[in-house]
């Protein structure tokens, strides 16, 4: 299972906040919107809210443990993997021996790595540790599989991917699952909402029942439930450039999922991840399915102007994206501080922009001299800048334009240094109700600054035309 397996179920089960006005308040002492079940009669019932949960650290690193050891022994005794034949020399050489870079496939560093660190993340937050309590333990669980469940060297970037990406996708899956639980609810919706919650976030599930709280009933907290949360659907139609060729793709059904939880302009910001924002598209072809994805958390926010009609916030974000387009691979962990702009246009419409200034811890990109065997791609750290703006109602972007630029330094590779850049213009017009037309053109250019040799760029055209669900 993976992101891409993890959005799909996220799309199946609609949160109980979908739907709520962006901009409608909340009577005092007025249940969350949406609340189900006996937690939500708990709730309109004035029911006092549970207290926190225990911080359990000693569990946290047993459950850890035990679903690295799980892990490990089906690709052992099971599917008989070679790289799962440990032994104490192995490990005492991984203990000795130091990192490397590996030469694993993309999806397997860039989406499966950090999905593997997200089942750790989220042992850490369903006993009682916050997002940065959470992050030493993704570390831990990481370095653990690293050194005990593989007979290859321990590999820097999979330590990197597998921690800063677990905490981005774990955190975006706990809230996700949050949404589906309810534990005031009993029987066979009890049991559909565990199940389907440990599905999206095995981690979580695993958790819940060593603690018997997948069947332990009491009042479900209020946080669970955003005050906001929208999801987005798009089928359509793509035109995909062909760089190699010089000449246009093959087109392909494409569809999209989006997803906003919460509002940095309109909700209070208490913890990390109180706004985040998803965003994947899947198209139909030969060897993937996942096209792109990005996930964009807030980690703090500060205001800087508030006035009646427009509002100008200092925000702190961490980004995980993930790019496979035909020859054009790119997979980032970031984190960025970002301004953020929102003027109120008409009622509920408004414009809105933001200026990103983005470190990259590492990043992964396509090049076609790397000197890692079999690899195709270059690793290293870098810096970008990313400039948005859009004109809409929350949810809902009509038109937006967004310029990204970037500088990969690389670390492993050929490649000294790269330079990309993205260019996005996008439409999305409301036709009836939920449903809207729209269209993107799409422009992603990599130059590979090689020495002693021509500069020789890639760019690949998309454009797409689609139906939109919000």
């Amino acid at each position: 299972m993976n992101v891409a397996t993890a959005l799909l179920l996220a799309a199946a089960f609609p949160a109980q906040a979908h739907g709520f006005p962006a901009d409608a308040p909340l009577a005092e002492g007025e249940p969350t919107p949406g609340a189900e079940g006996k937690a939500g009669r708990e709730a309109a019932a004035g029911c006092q809210e549970p207290p926190p949960p225990r911080r359990n650290v000693w569990l946290a690193l047993g459950e850890v443990t035990v679903a690295n050891t799980a892990i490990w022994s089906v690709n052992r005794f099971i599917r008989k993997r070679d790289w799962a034949e440990v032994s104490p020399e192995v490990w005492r050489r991984n203990l000795t021996s130091g990192f490397e870079w590996d030469a694993d496939k993309f999806t397997a560093n860039q989406l499966d790595h950090p999905y593997h660190g997200a089942i750790y993340y989220n042992i850490g937050r369903d006993n009682g540790l916050s997002y940065w309590e959470a992050a030493p333990l993704t570390l831990f669980g990481s370095l653990q599989w690293e050194v005990f469940g593989e007979n290859n060297p321990p590999s820097t970037n999979d330590i990197i991917n597998t921690s800063i990406g677990g905490l981005a996708v774990g955190e975006v899956l706990y809230r996700l699952s949050s949404m589906i639980l309810d534990n005031g609810a009993t029987g066979w919706e009890r049991g559909g909402r565990e199940v389907a919650a440990g599905l999206l976030n095995p981690g979580r599930g695993f958790s819940r029942v060593v603690r018997g709280e997948a069947w332990r009933v009491g009042p479900t907290p209020r946080e669970w439930t955003p005050p906001h949360f929208a999801g987005i659907a798009r089928v359509g139609f793509l035109q995909e450039g062909d760089n190699d060729a010089g000449e246009p793709g093959e087109g392909r059904l494409l569809i999209g999922l989006g997803m906003r939880h919460g509002d940095p302009f309109l909700d209070d910001f208490h913890k990390p991840f109180d706004s985040f924002s998803v965003d994947a598209s899947f198209i139909v072809r030969q060897g993937h399915f996942l096209g792109q994805a990005e996930a964009q958390g807030l980690l703090a926010v500060t205001s800087l102007v508030q006035r009646p009609r427009w509002q100008v916030l200092l925000g702190a974000y961490q980004l995980y994206d993930f790019v496979d387009i035909g020859n054009y691979q790119v997979g980032a962990q970031s984190f960025s501080g970002s301004l953020l702009y929102r003027h109120s246009v008409l009622g509920s419409m408004d414009v809105r922009a933001a200026l990103d200034l983005r470190g990259v811890a590492l990043a992964a990109i396509s090049s076609n001299l790397s000197e890692t065997s079999g690899r195709g791609y270059d690793y290293g750290p870098g810096v970008g800048v990313t400039l948005r703006a859009a004109l809409g109602s929350w949810p809902w972007e009509y038109v937006g334009v967004e310029l990204e630029t970037s500088w990969i330094h690389t670390l492993d590779g050929v490649v000294k240094d790269h330079l990309i850049h993205e260019g996005r213009l996008h439409a999305d017009i409301p036709v009836y109700r939920g449903l809207g037309l729209g269209g993107s053109l799409q422009l992603f250019r990599r130059d590979s600054l090689i020495p002693d040799a021509k500069r020789d760029p890639q760019q690949t055209p998309r454009f797409q035309v689609f139906v939109s669900w919000h």
